[in-house]
């Protein structure tokens, strides 16, 4: 297990920073320590980034690499923020929970509102209290727009959100359905209309509301300042991706999938919110509501997974600063022998301030 010491100030003590590489009985353990007067406080903690599509094992990856290195879990979802979504979500167990710290997990109800600033502002928040504790963190997650704003910086216009054009567009997808709004998108903003899926509501709409406020397309973002990180990728090939993902669209609904969103409906949330309008909730209630067949239901949330998978990858291939690893029984290995470089590295270096956004 990687500790810093000492924990008492933000990641890094001023004058000093130690990173100590435990290990097993009987082995050597390696002590790195850089002593500097000019060292200035680093308000981020060692972090690994690691990502991929849906179904490929990022979850129990990053469950094993937190055990191994006393580290907590930062999740990247932009639906395991959700209440009472547990299991179309695939968010971690109650017996997860316990055995490793995960944050950004049942933040808000279904009929709130949440966007990538807010994400970026308390994910930050997390990152520097896994600092102050001396702790090392993994960001795990498969929702890119969500890493970026974290990791990079903000990645949407900074409008403030306008509850009027909100509930009025939140009304249009419900008449008219989201390809409607989508193609509004398109001639209003071209540029964000590729970039935003018709099915991605809140991003949809969010585009939408920032081009009402501005009179015009959503304007390029200034990018921020990075968290430094070690970014891993799991990938696994295509087609044995798409049986497992297949496989686990049938396992949720073995686990209850139907009756969590029975659920969810009986506590007063409805269809027409965006956390409902997402796959696995949205075959869900199809079938709940008679227009789909159990089997059919299952066939369409296969169907939507897999274009989802696509969504991801077209999105992380273009981040050239991970490193990939093949999702087979050598990927714990391999993810521990290069986490164990970058955090040796790590305290080798003296850290820049990263302050963030308070």
């Amino acid at each position: 297990m990687y500790v810093f010491d000492p924990p008492s100030v933000p990641g890094w003590a001023a004058g000093r920073g130690m990173l100590q590489a435990r290990t097993s009985p009987g082995k050597e353990s390696a002590v790195v320590t850089r002593t500097d007067a000019t060292v200035k406080v680093a308000r981020m903690p060692a972090t690994i980034v690691l990502v991929g599509p849906t179904a490929v094992g990022k979850s129990r990856l990053a469950l094993q690499l937190a055990q191994e290195f006393g580290a907590d879990i930062l999740t990247a979802d932009s639906r395991q923020v959700y209440r009472y979504m547990d299991i179309g979500t695939a968010k971690a167990s109650r017996e997860e929970q316990a055995a490793v710290r995960h944050y950004m997990l049942d933040l808000v109800a279904p009929d709130e509102g949440y966007s990538a600033e807010r994400f970026r502002r308390e994910g930050l928040g997390v990152l520097r209290r896994i600092a102050v504790e001396g702790r090392v963190a993994i960001v795990a997650g498969g929702t890119g727009f969500y890493l970026r704003a974290l990791l990079d910086g903000p990645a949407v216009a900074n409008a403030p959100p306008d509850p009027g054009i909100r509930a009025r567009l939140q009304a249009e997808l419900a008449d008219h359905g989201p390809h409607a709004l989508h193609e509004r998108l398109v001639g209003l903003d071209p540029a964000s209309a590729h970039r935003v899926h018709p099915h991605n509501i809140p991003r949809l709409i969010r585009a939408l509301e920032v081009v009402e406020q501005s009179g015009g397309p959503v304007p390029p973002i200034p990018a921020g300042t990075s968290v430094p990180a070690l970014h891993l990728g799991l990938r696994m090939d295509r087609h044995m991706l798409w049986e497992v993902a297949n496989r686990r669209v049938v396992a949720q609904f073995e686990a209850g999938l139907a009756e969590e969103t029975g659920a969810l409906l009986a506590m007063g949330y409805t269809a027409e919110m965006p956390p409902l309008a997402g796959f696995a909730y949205r075959q869900a209630l199809d079938y709940l509501t008679g227009r789909l067949s159990h089997t059919q239901a299952i066939a369409e949330y296969q169907l939507a997974t897999r274009q989802y998978i696509r969504r991801q990858m077209t999105w992380f291939r273009q981040d050239d600063r991970i490193t990939w690893l093949e999702s087979d029984s050598g990927a714990f290995s391999r993810a521990c022998q290069l986490i164990s470089t970058y955090l040796t590295t790590a305290a080798s270096d003296a850290p820049a301030s990263m302050t963030g956004e308070e």
